[in-house]
């Protein structure tokens, strides 16, 4: 009897060691749920980082073809301001050396060399305005025809004096006609109101443009 009591105890015994192993299968069970409940919580944020990181991607390759556009667009401007800045240069030298009735082109080279005051033979001032002149073209031409030479004196065109007390040779020059690359000293004498008014000088294209390429102000007090 003993025996059997420790029988049935043994017994008793195995069901309740058996029972938690047992009850240890539907806890597997529900940490399988468990498991995949985290994987399927865990699959959103991991597309959620996918589209983040296209989004970005998609930005970056924006902003890159945007500073591609603004370089080309940037260094067309850079293009069409240094073709301004040389057009620019050039038409202030050729400004320049018209303002100074220094002239030169393919054809001709017309300096002006000095302006002297001098009394005609009725004792009235006059200027004597000197030029180099340089006829580049094969055709024989003279000063007075290709940049006939004015000038003004308060506003008022002052007329050629033709009646100097001792006229030089270069006022004779100007209408000389030189070629082939020859030069010739000539100069132009005009008859002025008073001795302290500056002089306004101004050289006219007879040749080519028909317009006025020179001009300067010359003080004479």
């Amino acid at each position: 009897m003993p025996r059997d009591l420790d029988l049935d105890f043994e017994f008793q015994d195995d069901e309740v060691r058996e029972r938690p192993v047992r009850s240890s299968r539907p806890a597997t069970h529900r940490e399988g749920n468990a498991s995949r409940g985290h994987a399927r919580a865990a699959a959103p944020r991991r597309k959620k980082n996918d589209t983040t990181s296209i989004i970005i991607l998609a930005v970056e390759i924006v902003v890159f073809i945007a500073l591609i556009i603004l370089f080309f667009v940037l260094k067309g401007k850079i293009v069409d301001g240094d073709a301004s800045a040389q057009a620019s240069q050039s038409s202030s030298a050729e400004a320049g050396a018209s303002n100074g009735v220094n002239v030169e082109n393919d054809e001709f080279t017309l300096t002006c060399t000095k302006v002297q005051l001098v009394m005609d033979a009725n004792n009235e001032t006059a200027a004597v305005v000197y030029f180099t002149f340089v006829n580049k073209t094969d055709t024989p031409l003279a000063m007075s025809a290709v940049f006939p030479a004015s000038v003004k004196q308060n506003g008022v065109d002052c007329p050629e004096d033709l009646n100097l007390a001792e006229a030089p040779a270069e006022i004779g020059n100007k209408d000389m006609q030189v070629s082939g690359g020859q030069s010739v000293e000539c100069a132009y004498a005009f008859k002025l109101s008073d001795q302290t008014s500056p002089l306004t000088l101004t050289v006219h294209d007879n040749y080519s443009t028909f317009q006025d390429i020179g001009s300067t102000e010359i003080p004479i007090s």
